[in-house]
């Protein structure tokens, strides 16, 4: 064996060779890294669970407009102690400190705790407040009450509640409630039999449902008489917990945020990674290059026009093989006579008529108008046509 054969050899091995485990990998690189960044986004996001709600609406922290930081601090220089909870089991700590003289103030505006957390939470404070309860909080603190909707404008002091009274007007964006008739209920700044404050006595509780959310803003808690509201509803109480339930209540997170998770959730958070991990190799893996072998094969020009003809005698498309019969052979007569590969048909036949001595007419009607009506005339024509370029050829060199 030559030294060109065997680097041959070695070229093809080279060619044809698997892709290797690094070169897999490399190429699977991407993948991975993307999977490992979701699945560190999603721990982070589990660990960040409870994080502190500065900036959310009504916040005891957020000194922003919307929060309620201005109104938290008036009621602490006002010997006011005031825990701002982040988990129920932390609200329900703080609120079991002393019962008697607590204030729980509660605001989920996107209704994290369920029945039971809030029935839980509902069982250990006599003096209970909700700011825009939802329909699933008032079935289960508040079960006379029914939220109607939204109330604008400004609304007077229109029961004897001491701190209604006191503030004279509220105004702002409010939520509207009504309240069922009978037992010990206040219902305060309404219109058209729609309260935003009503007050109810069940047994040992009150339970006291805030709409007039805005009228406690930074922005808001000066105009007209909201801060005498906000400083009367929340300051009656020497303790007050301001507790705006987080995405740690809705994942089971205790008091002391360690979260309770069942055995099958740490296991199919496993699975679930190996699975995306699996499917992003899978999904990115290269095939490789593709492998060019090189095979001497021939094919002769006659296997091609028998298939050509198979095909055109298949389709019973007679027409169109003497069309490309003719073409060939009028480019071919054209070479013969000398003429340009641009010269028309008729250029053609005149050539030809002037070199083997036949009419433009005769001429014209093979290489052109002559249309087969059966296989016999095409083979005729087809005959013709070779006979022609013969005669031609003969004509203009002669043996």
């Amino acid at each position: 064996m030559t030294t060109t054969e065997e680097a041959r050899i070695q070229f093809s091995e080279s060619e044809v060779a698997s892709p290797t485990l690094r070169r897999t990998a490399r190429r699977s690189i991407f993948w991975v890294v993307i999977a490992a960044i979701l699945i560190l986004f999603a721990l982070v996001s589990l660990a960040s669970v409870g994080v502190t709600t500065n900036g959310a609406r009504l916040s005891a922290t957020n000194p922003k407009p919307t929060g309620a930081q201005a109104l938290i601090s008036v009621l602490r220089e006002d010997g006011v102690t005031i825990t701002a909870p982040r988990t129920l089991g932390t609200a329900i700590k703080d609120a079991s400190v002393d019962v008697s003289s607590t204030t729980v103030v509660i605001y989920d505006p996107t209704s994290i705790l369920s029945a039971y957390q809030l029935g839980t939470l509902g069982q250990i404070a006599p003096n209970l407040v909700l700011i825009e309860p939802s329909k699933g909080e008032l079935s289960a603190l508040a079960p006379g009450v029914t939220r109607v909707g939204p109330v604008f404008g400004t609304a007077a002091a229109d029961c004897g509640y001491r701190p209604v009274r006191a503030a004279g007007t509220v105004s702002g964006l409010a939520v509207g409630y009504r309240a069922a008739s009978g037992g010990t209920v206040q219902r305060c700044l309404g219109s058209n039999g729609v309260y935003s404050l009503v007050r109810s006595v069940y047994a040992n509780q009150t339970v006291t449902v805030l709409g007039t959310t805005t009228a406690l803003t930074n922005q808001s808690i000066t105009n007209d008489g909201n801060a005498a509201l906000a400083l009367g509803v929340f300051g009656s109480a020497k303790r007050l917990v301001w507790y705006r339930p987080s995405f740690a209540d809705h994942a089971g997170v205790v008091a002391d945020g360690v979260l309770p998770a069942p055995p099958w959730v740490v296991l199919t958070a496993i699975l679930t990674a190996l699975v995306v991990i699996a499917a992003a190799v899978w999904r990115g893996r290269r095939l490789g290059p593709i492998v060019v072998e090189r095979m001497p094969v021939t094919v002769r020009s006659s296997e091609t026009l028998d298939g050509r003809a198979r095909l055109y005698q298949r389709a019973s498309a007679g027409t169109h093989a003497l069309d490309m019969l003719r073409i060939g052979s009028i480019s071919r007569l054209g070479v013969l006579c000398g003429l340009p590969t641009v010269a028309t048909v008729d250029a053609v036949i005149g050539a030809v008529a002037a070199v083997t001595g036949r009419t433009a007419p005769a001429l014209r009607g093979l290489l052109l108008d002559e249309v087969p009506t059966s296989d016999a005339q095409l083979v005729r024509l087809s005959d013709d046509l070779r006979l022609l370029e013969d005669e031609v050829t003969t004509k203009v060199a002669p043996r």
